[in-house]
């Protein structure tokens, strides 16, 4: 099925590609290449910055120092949970899963769902699940929804299926919230994305409690934290994606609670 992104986020996703690996680099390149037939020079070093560029977003030692910076919040305090009301799960994407005739959340969503169940359970604090459907087709929130019923046997109280962006989560959540009498809440997503979101929270006047889960760590180290991998380049991706969107929100004078 052929789904249509909203232009907002047509836009966004443009953007970002430009200024996001691997398209950051291979356009230096590109540039280097164009340029050695008159300035040798500057368009051999253009490709060797782009050969350096390329090696060092593909590494884990890379991964963990832009995450690093990123994932500010500490482990949650299970303790304090007494003393909020809900806790709110971003979602973090969706995908199609022949497997079982349906979407199913993503690797990222499903680590923000699995960490809110525990919360929950641990508390007794319902459930609010937001996402729209920013790329087209089915929204995320019904999606999450969909598998805490069935893996969890837990119904989330709230299910938000409107917002196309982080900013927008936090808005119509809110809403969602403040009918309820809800003003404190416990927020899970990624630490990396949890710098962006808590800010839109708070500015949408409620009160939070971060919850970061999905931290990226690496087991192994030494001479490994430097041979290139895939996660490695996603997980660099990511954190670049979050620097990006901090900064065009900074731009706009939000998210800086």
């Amino acid at each position: 099925m052929i789904v249509t992104p909203s232009p907002e986020v047509l836009i966004h996703q443009l953007f970002g590609a430009l200024l996001l690996p691997p398209l950051n680099y291979l356009l230096l390149a590109l540039c280097g290449i164009g340029l050695r037939r008159w300035y040798r020079r500057l368009g051999l070093s253009l490709l060797l910055m782009a050969l350096l560029l390329g090696y060092l977003l593909s590494i884990p030692r890379t991964a963990m120092w832009l995450n690093g910076y990123l994932e500010r919040y500490p482990v949650v305090d299970v303790t304090r949970l007494r003393d909020y009301q809900a806790i709110v799960v971003l979602g973090g994407g969706k995908k199609p899963a022949p497997e079982y005739g349906q979407n199913e959340p993503s690797a990222d969503t499903l680590t923000r769902l699995r960490y809110a169940v525990r919360l929950s359970r641990l508390s007794g604090k319902p459930l609010l699940v937001t996402g729209g459907a920013p790329l087209g087709g089915e929204a995320e929130g019904l999606v999450m929804a969909r598998m805490l019923a069935e893996d969890y046997g837990i119904k989330p109280r709230w299910v938000e299926t409107r917002s196309n962006t982080t900013l927008q989560n936090a808005s119509y959540s809110a809403a969602l919230l403040r009918a309820s009498g809800v003003r404190r809440i416990v927020l899970v997503s990624q630490g990396w994305h949890l710098a962006r979101a808590v800010p839109f929270f708070r500015e949408a006047g409620l009160q939070v409690l971060p919850a970061p889960t999905g931290w990226v760590r690496y087991e192994d180290g030494g001479l490994l934290w430097y041979v290139p991998s895939g996660r490695a380049m996603q997980e660099c991706h990511a954190a670049l994606r979050e620097l990006v969107g901090q900064g065009f929100y900074a731009l706009q004078g939000k998210g800086r609670h």
